[in-house]
């Protein structure tokens, strides 16, 4: 009796696609010392030029490994060329439009190490905060296509084996960084328990930095921080060198907020570039209560309310709006939101850090017919008022009121209200 042996067809996970194409270049967002990098793996037919393989992917370094991973080949003549192409480009831009950083082309070795230090991420028995058996599958998937790929790219003799950690957390992280960048982003990763990238910023033993009491709650997120500068005769460093910052921060955990006080020193003078951490000393570190969290955390609402006519609000498109131009609106319970990103990380090299100052303001278009737009700051709202009043649908838009609430945020609550009005929500008077 013939032996059967099992054919895997193009259309299978299992089909390795990989060996009829030549890998050709990667690009990655600078994005390492956030957590998380976004990468678009290009390939090209080796017998058919013009088809092209792409790999997308979202890459975490806390809890999931695999955030995304998505495969288009693309191969002209097909059928459905023109919509593969332009899915994975709409992937891609996502992912590059949310995340801030630079989009930088990286070498295959350091490609394969920054997917190989994430991998064990996305095993199974990771404590997660959120998961479930849809997820599970998800990343079995992912790491079974990237070994594919990685198998397929070591029998040309190229794998992760020249290229160091901090060598592809350096070619995928800003090439300068201020004294603020590095402290705010060395906290960042000391509470995601992210501690390559830690390492990678500091001078100090890898065994002190996992030691450090601000990770003690558990992984955490930076949602605000403050940075004082002072002088070496008042906090000195034992090497005798390093030069002391005051810092407050206020986290987010899985078992609530938390508020710490501490000081921090980098090896270099103030006007430094890329100066490490050498030192780090925690003064406290308290659980807030939800009253002081919500001092903690509260932010500036500055948000102009339109009364939108019936005749717009049905295929309404936000690219007649300037800043909403290639903004894909997320559906919420009361409508349509918009988020419109920074185009860099700017905001991490301030003494004030708060998360969320990635984002410039942000557009709701509710089921009752308003359209609500919100920031954070007095300069963004007069910016996107003004783009909003000079657009094609202003014929169709009354500014009812312009409002700033100060410690009573409405916004979040707005968008997730089944048909609620903005003023249902408020009971001052708006500004003149």
């Amino acid at each position: 009796m013939p032996e059967l042996k099992l054919v895997e067809g193009r259309l299978s996970e299992y089909y390795n696609h990989f060996e009829e194409y030549s890998f050709v270049s990667c690009q990655a967002t600078a994005t390492r010392l956030m957590g998380v990098i976004a990468m678009k793996i290009t390939w090209r037919g080796k017998t058919r030029s013009r088809a092209h393989l792409y790999q997308v992917l979202h890459l975490d370094y806390s809890e999931y490994g695999i955030d995304e991973y998505l495969e288009f080949e693309c191969i002209p003549g097909n059928d459905d060329y023109q919509d593969k192409k332009e899915e994975m480009n709409y992937h891609w831009n996502h992912f590059t439009s949310v995340m801030g950083g630079e989009v930088v082309t990286i070498s295959p070795d350091a490609m394969l190490k920054l997917i190989e230090l994430a991998l064990p991420l996305a095993a199974d028995g990771i404590d997660r905060e959120y998961d479930d058996k849809e997820n599970s599958d998800f990343r079995h998937y992912a790491v079974r296509r990237l070994e594919m790929m990685s198998g397929v790219l070591a029998e040309g003799g190229v794998t992760s084996r020249t290229c160091t950690t901090a060598a592809a957390i350096y070619a995928s992280s800003p090439a300068k960084l201020a004294s603020c960048e590095t402290i705010n982003y060395f906290i960042m990763r000391v509470i995601d328990h992210d501690y390559d990238a830690a390492s990678y910023l500091s001078v100090m033993d890898r065994s002190e930095i996992e030691d450090c009491p601000l990770a003690d709650p558990g992984i955490q997120t930076l949602v605000r921080s403050s940075i004082t500068r002072l002088s070496p005769k008042d906090a000195p460093h034992p090497d005798g060198a390093s030069f002391p910052y005051r810092c407050t921060i206020t986290t987010l955990g899985r078992k609530g907020y938390y508020h710490s006080s501490f000081v921090i020193w980098l090896d270099g003078d103030y006007r430094s570039r890329n100066a490490k951490v050498s030192g780090i000393d925690v003064g406290s570190l308290i659980k807030l209560s939800e009253f002081e969290s919500a001092i903690q955390v509260v932010q500036k609402e500055y948000i102009t309310v339109f009364d939108c006519s019936d005749n717009i609000l049905e295929g309404f498109n936000g690219n007649y709006i300037a800043p909403l131009q290639g903004v894909d609106p997320v559906i919420v319970p009361n409508g349509w939101l918009y988020t419109i990103y920074k185009k860099d990380n700017s905001h991490v090299n301030k003494t004030e850090y708060r998360l969320g100052d990635d984002v410039y303001g942000y557009a709701l278009l509710t089921i009752g017919g308003q359209l609500i737009i919100m920031t954070h700051d007095m300069n963004s709202i007069t910016t996107l008022d003004n783009a909003v009043i000079f657009s094609v649908y202003s014929p169709y838009l009354k500014v009812t009121g312009r409002y700033l609430l100060e410690k009573t945020p409405v916004f979040h609550t707005l968008c997730h209200s089944h048909g609620v009005y903005f003023e249902d929500l408020i009971d001052t008077s708006p500004e003149d």
